[in-house]
């Protein structure tokens, strides 16, 4: 039990007081009977601490432990962001004021914790968007802190995802180009040193990162086969990964000649650029102008000059993406299709594209339909 007797006397002075604790028999000592009384009290409180530091540890240790077990299994880059997102909430003070979020035991966190700091983050000004994937962070975490036994309830599961209040990414930068804000901005980006990596886009709807990891080597069959993409080391520094974004981002996009054209005319420029030296067939297509790893928001701001000397509402390069995709809807091809085309992971993914492009066609549709009564 955990009573316990006085400290005995030893042979060499010194008093010795024993205790157990989880069924384990313990030691301590001291120079006199109240010493080693402290000692013993001392070494108990310690392995409370301990047990609560292993059983329920604190948001900031789980983190990190969680973090270094998914190494493995997740891409760096994603690490990154959990990691990046995490750092925002940590110091968050929450219980009137009495603790920081991430000095919290895992088990103490309630619901009410969750929207305290869903608030707080509104207030710094983080979008709707950008706060639940922060919480989504947490939940995973949270989930599986259950698996693992360390929990019993998920506190993210009780508390709503925030209302998207901003208008969506897809209604302004990553948008859909019009044919004429497509004509417009084209004949601007002519000179552009990103020239062919913008038609590229357009043309086969892939992302920057798997424009800027093409290799030479990929492109056999008459078809382009992405098979990786551009993403971030550890450290922050933009790397080829040796994978695709998703098991459903490696695929094939069979060649037309206007993408055939591309690749000749960006191969003539790296001629010149790169001295007529001997490329070797692990070499990227479409490199940045120093010649390194293609860098999307440098292609960004590209896009941002272009559209400002040309009047034309500011968009990233994913609208490039999106573009290709409502054009191919607009000349019938099937969601399905457009689907492996674009790599998506989910049908739903395309299908919400779908419906959205299909909005501005259904007036035209319900002109053509032929009822006769």
């Amino acid at each position: 039990g955990n009573e316990m007797a006085k400290a005995k006397k030893r042979a060499d002075g010194r008093y010795c007081k024993s205790f157990t604790y989880n069924g384990k028999k313990y030691f301590a000592y001291g120079l006199s009977q109240g010493d080693a009384e402290k000692a013993a009290y001392e070494k108990k409180l310690a392995l409370e601490a301990g047990k609560q530091d292993h059983d329920n540890p604190r948001l900031n240790v789980f983190f990190e432990k969680w973090s270094d077990n998914r190494t493995d299994s997740v891409k760096e880059a994603t690490l990154l962001i959990g990691k990046r997102h995490f750092d925002t909430m940590k110091n968050i003070s929450v219980c009137g004021g009495a603790t920081t979020f991430g000095n919290m035991r895992l088990s103490e966190i309630t619901p009410d914790d969750i929207r305290a700091i869903q608030q707080n983050l509104l207030e710094r000004g983080n979008s709707t968007r950008t706060i639940n994937d922060k919480i989504s962070v947490l939940s995973h975490m949270f989930s599986d802190a259950i698996k693992e036994r360390y929990i019993d309830y998920n506190p993210c599961v009780a508390v709503k995802t925030l209302k998207r209040t901003e208008e969506t990414a897809r209604n302004t930068i990553h948008r859909a180009l019009n044919i004429i804000e497509q004509a417009t901005f084209f004949e601007a980006a002519e000179n552009s040193f990103y020239y062919d990596v913008y038609r590229m886009a357009l043309l086969t709807g892939m992302r920057i990162g798997e424009i800027g990891g093409l290799f030479l080597s990929d492109i056999y069959d008459d078809k382009i086969h992405i098979e990786r993409t551009v993403t971030k080391s550890a450290a922050g520094a933009y790397i080829i990964g040796n994978s695709a974004k998703t098991e459903k981002g490696r695929r094939t996009i069979p060649l037309n000649d206007a993408i055939r054209e591309v690749i000749t005319h960006q191969k003539e420029i790296n001629k010149m650029l790169d001295d007529y030296k001997v490329v070797g067939i692990r070499e990227t297509i479409f490199k940045a102008p120093e010649r390194g790893i293609l860098i999307g928001h440098k292609v960004d701001e590209d896009i941002s000059r272009i559209c400002k000397r040309c009047n034309l509402e500011k968009f990233t390069m994913h609208a490039l993406r999106a573009t290709f995709a409502t054009r191919a809807i607009e000349s019938g091809v099937e969601p399905k299709v457009l689907q492996e085309l674009l790599g998506h992971t989910s049908f739903k993914m395309t299908m919400d594209l779908y419906a959205h492009v299909m909005d501005d066609t259904k007036s035209e549709a319900m002109e053509k339909i032929k009822i006769v009564i």
